[in-house]
């Protein structure tokens, strides 16, 4: 990776229909012309890894992005996000991702900030003014 772009990592292999689906909701901008920023790690080496695997491979970043079994799942594709120095986690649907994405790649908001959002299903749930 050349800069500090997010990284999208794929952890579930099963389904390469989903996978193309999950990556182009995701990447969609808004109506407003947002849209989330990632490198796209698609290395079956990572394939049924968890949180704490891929964040050992790749120590360097803080915030990682991962389309493992639940997320390819249904069709809200369900990216778990993780803050790699604390091992905090969330979950965000692939069409709201680029609000994550973008707020904490610019450091308009935190992981906490985030975090505050997640409703008690575990999923982010976008509020008006971000």
């Amino acid at each position: 990776m050349a800069d500090d772009t997010a990284r999208l990592i794929r952890t579930d292999f099963d389904d390469d229909t989903s996978w193309e689906a999950l990556v182009e909701t995701a990447l969609r901008g808004n109506d407003m012309g947002f849209a989330a920023v990632f490198d796209l790690v698609e290395d079956d080496t990572f394939d049924g890894a968890d949180a704490d695997t891929i964040i050992d491979a790749f120590p360097d970043d803080p915030v990682l992005y991962l389309a493992d079994e639940h997320a390819m799942g249904d069709q809200s594709w369900e990216i778990l996000v993780v803050e790699a120095d604390t091992g905090a986690e969330f979950r965000v649907r692939a069409a709201d991702v680029w609000m994550v994405e973008n707020n904490l790649s610019t450091g308009n908001m935190d992981f906490e900030e985030m975090l505050e959002q997640v409703g008690e299903d575990g999923v982010f749930t976008p509020q008006e003014g971000i």
